[in-house]
């Protein structure tokens, strides 16, 4: 195969990153983009890169005309974080005979929230010889399978725990919006009551990752509802200044227990005012291991990075659907 065609499903700000990322590459042609998005809908899809060019892609709203005039081998879905949303979106790329990639969060490890959708996708991309992929920086990656990569030294393995401290000011808009930055104490909890906004999505997903990638069997897993973070004084966002006692992030915590004991701890804080980024991941068992990424990897490239470099794997693997764990570690792409 000489270049991958990859068709964009959805236009937003991840799926024109990634496209813009593609048409930089030349392992890969990007032959359409598909949004609902009326304000979109018969835009060149270069006026979206934050460099614009023209790119000769015309986003279209007809998902099935789009399918059956271009010849594509995947489609990059970046549409939504949940799978019951996005499971018609999926189906209509499976039955079209195309293999997908997407960063839907849930759909990283579907089995254990959605499993009946998950076997009835997983059946019709066997049927139809293709491939569904759920990835991304976190989870996809940093929390679950990089986690699960770094056991390669051991012998054995007692416990993992991981830590995601990032900096959301430097991160997308919606990203920002989604964790609570600028409400008030009492919105933030009135809302993500409400799941008006959701915080972070994948933790338990990463977590069942890393116990299947193990061979644990977990007796629970726990996600804590998200914590907010709050600063003394006024911290400049892209949502503008946030007055002091204002929700400037949050913290998640999620974690696996077996044999009445955390093997799995995830804690994952995005907030305006982090004193020091970092991504950490710490084994417990022999030898024990620690790795630290200074500086932690920014959430939006690693998404469209990780998104791109497991192009490739998808295409080239066997049917069904598959778990970032189940593909080969991704590479970089060029």
């Amino acid at each position: 195969m000489n270049k991958m065609n990859i068709i964009i499903y959805g236009c937003g700000v991840m799926g024109r990153k990634i496209a813009q990322a593609l048409s930089d590459k030349r392992s890969f042609d990007v032959v359409g983009a598909v949004d609902i998005d009326n304000k979109l809908i018969g835009k060149d899809l270069g006026e979206l890169f934050d460099s614009p060019k023209e790119s000769g892609i015309i986003i279209e709203k007809d998902t099935e005309r789009l399918f059956s005039k271009v010849n594509a081998h995947a489609v990059v879905l970046t549409t939504t974080s949940y799978l019951k949303t996005v499971f018609h979106q999926i189906t209509q790329c499976l039955n079209a005979g195309l293999n997908v990639i997407s960063t839907c969060e849930e759909l990283s490890y579907p089995w254990k929230r959605e499993p009946e959708l998950s076997q009835r996708l997983d059946n019709l991309a066997r049927e139809k010889g293709v491939t569904v992929t759920g990835t991304g920086i976190n989870p996809g990656f940093l929390m679950d399978t990089l986690p699960i990569i770094l056991t390669a030294p051991c012998l054995k393995v007692k416990a993992i725990r991981v830590t995601r401290m990032m900096d959301s000011s430097k991160r997308r808009i919606p990203f920002q919006m989604k964790i609570g930055t600028g409400l008030n104490q009492k919105e933030f909890q009135q809302k993500i009551e409400n799941k008006v906004i959701t915080g972070h999505v994948g933790l338990l997903e990463s977590i069942h990752m890393i116990a299947d990638g193990l061979g644990w069997e977990l007796e629970e897993a726990v996600e804590l509802p998200p914590e907010p973070v709050i600063d003394e004084k006024e911290i400049k966002t892209g949502l503008g200044v946030i007055s002091p006692g204002n929700v400037i992030g949050l913290t998640s915590i999620a974690y696996g227990k077996k044999q009445g004991q955390e093997v799995i701890t995830l804690n994952f804080s995005a907030n305006a005012a982090v004193d020091e980024e970092y991504d950490e991941i710490i084994i417990e068992g022999e030898p024990n291991i620690r790795q630290k990424i200074i500086g932690g990897v920014h959430g939006d490239i690693g998404t469209v990075a990780v998104t791109i470099n497991t192009i490739p794997s998808v295409i080239k693997t066997s049917s069904g659907l598959k778990l970032m764990k189940d593909l080969p570690p991704p590479r970089a792409t060029f």
